[in-house]
């Protein structure tokens, strides 16, 4: 038994669900307008959600990871700009929020040091016990 970790396959979407997924993303998140590009009914949603909610997931990550680019160059030329701008604190703030999200802001560790003390403890012997057996 192998106990690494295993690269998750990718599974075979149907095209009716791709094109859901493509809808969802492009249209910025509206499930209802993505279940009537795709032919979905709307009481499908549920379903979708929860059946796609990997491929969803899978597909926010690379929205963040792509926002990340911006978000670190919004941060370098905030440093370097001469001026503050109106509204400069909230865009360094989603740009950190963003950063931290996917893995490039700040840094939390975590050290924990666990000193387990082990003892041996002498017992007195067992008394002996005698058993009549008696038939």
């Amino acid at each position: 038994m192998n106990l690494l970790p295993q690269q998750k396959k990718k599974r075979e979407l149907s095209d009716k669900q791709q094109s859901f997924l493509t809808a969802l993303f492009e249209n910025g998140g509206n499930f209802s307008r993505a279940c009537e590009v795709a032919g979905y009914s709307q009481g499908s949603i549920g379903y979708l959600k929860e059946s796609l909610a990997d491929e969803i997931i899978d597909g926010a990550r690379n929205i963040l990871a792509g926002g990340a680019i911006k978000a670190a160059n919004k941060l370098v030329a905030t440093i370097d700009s001469p001026e503050i701008e109106r509204g400069d604190n909230i865009r360094l703030q989603a740009a950190e929020s963003l950063l931290n999200r996917v893995g490039l802001g700040k840094q939390e560790t975590h050290n924990v040091n666990v000193q387990a003390v082990h003892g041996v403890v002498l017992l007195p012997p067992k008394k002996e016990m005698v058993v009549d057996h008696v038939e």
